[in-house]
């Protein structure tokens, strides 16, 4: 973990974050989410506590947690099916030893899930017994997947034991800020326990510059917040500090044709197409897989190509801007001067 860590933090100082400072994205709504979640933190029985597995500390509300270490909690490390096996392995064993109640999930998994609600009725086992109506709050910053796990277990509950109450799904999104309100679902009958969904809150601040773009990266922060294009060489300079496109290599000489056509027809159906959410079909799929083939295809060729030497910062940006060309061009995404817009999403980072 230390050389991740390190890698993490080299990123963090390169030149294009030069001017960076404190990210600040707090919509009114998480002023007010976060009073209210306070102020029913106090009547919680359980917190659960939900992190992305990918970055278990900076997807940490550092302004709850002296709250929160005075209440029974789990940490809910999700998204581990997108995590490395083998560092968040080593984070659990972390937290454990800190003597902290951790489990790794994916709330899309019913699986995962039952074994999070067997975590939690355990638990509640002493205090089960001593009340006859409980309280869980899931909590945690924006895009970790709560609104998703609360589905989950709403699903798997009903089919445990039937309710009569209609029970109203919380709503997901890919976007962080999707849930605004604190609502609360009825998952047992005997005994009474009440899980309340809670909206996505950051801390007014974020000072660290490394925290901002790993909370950037994984979709808790806006992109426009931080800017798309300091996003996306913040993730090249780490893929290539890792030196993770050679592990693409075999893409390289195993070249498929990339579909074109369908790169094509995807893109204008989904210019077209009325702004719903729909489910994915084969094709999406492909398409999908075909894009990512892609991205690795170009990253470890250019990689590869690369002469100079990446412990170098000054070398190590240019390995970069070359990699963006060779995407921009593979994509038919047009070269943007830096203009006003982004002028705007950086004034955003403040001194």
């Amino acid at each position: 973990m230390r050389g991740l860590a390190r890698a993490g933090k080299r990123a963090s100082e390169m030149a294009f974050n030069a001017g960076g400072g404190a990210v600040n994205w707090f919509p009114g709504h998480m002023a007010a989410a976060s009073r209210a979640i306070r102020d029913r933190l106090k009547l919680a029985d359980l917190v659960l506590e939900v992190r992305d597995a990918r970055i278990p500390l900076s997807s940490a509300n550092e302004d709850l947690q002296p709250v929160l270490a005075s209440k029974r909690r789990i940490l809910a490390l999700n998204k581990k099916d997108l995590a490395n096996p083998n560092i968040m392995n080593r984070w659990l064993h972390h937290f454990e030893s800190c003597k902290q109640d951790c489990i790794s999930i994916n709330a899309h998994s019913t699986s995962s899930v039952s074994q999070l609600l067997g975590l939690v009725e355990f638990k509640l086992k002493e205090a089960i017994s001593k009340e006859p109506t409980l309280l869980v709050m899931v909590v945690g910053v924006p895009n970790v997947g709560k609104s998703a796990l609360i589905n989950s277990i709403h699903r798997i509950v009903t089919s445990r034991f039937p309710v009569q109450d209609k029970n109203k799904r919380a709503t997901v999104g890919p976007l962080p800020g999707v849930t605004q309100d604190i609502a609360g679902y009825k998952i047992s009958s005997q005994p009474s326990i009440y899980v309340l969904d809670t909206p996505g809150v950051l801390v007014p601040s974020i000072p660290d510059m490394e925290t901002g773009l790993k909370l950037a990266l994984t979709g808790a922060v806006k992109d426009s917040v931080v800017g798309e294009e300091r996003i996306a060489k913040y993730l090249l300079s780490l893929l290539n500090i890792r030196k993770t496109p050679l592990h693409w290599e075999r893409l390289v000489y195993r070249r498929e044709q990339f579909n074109e056509d369908a790169f094509n027809s995807n893109e204008k159906d989904y210019r077209d197409s009325p702004r719903r959410r729909r489910r994915p079909n084969n094709s999406d799929v492909l398409y999908v897989q075909d894009m990512v083939m892609e991205v690795q295809r170009t990253l470890c060729s250019t990689f590869m190509d690369f002469a100079d030497n990446t412990e170098d910062e000054n070398e190590l940006e240019s390995l970069i801007d070359s990699q963006l060309v060779a995407l921009r061009k593979v994509f038919r995404i047009p070269h943007k001067p830096f203009d006003e817009t982004h002028e705007q999403s950086f004034c955003l980072f403040q001194n």
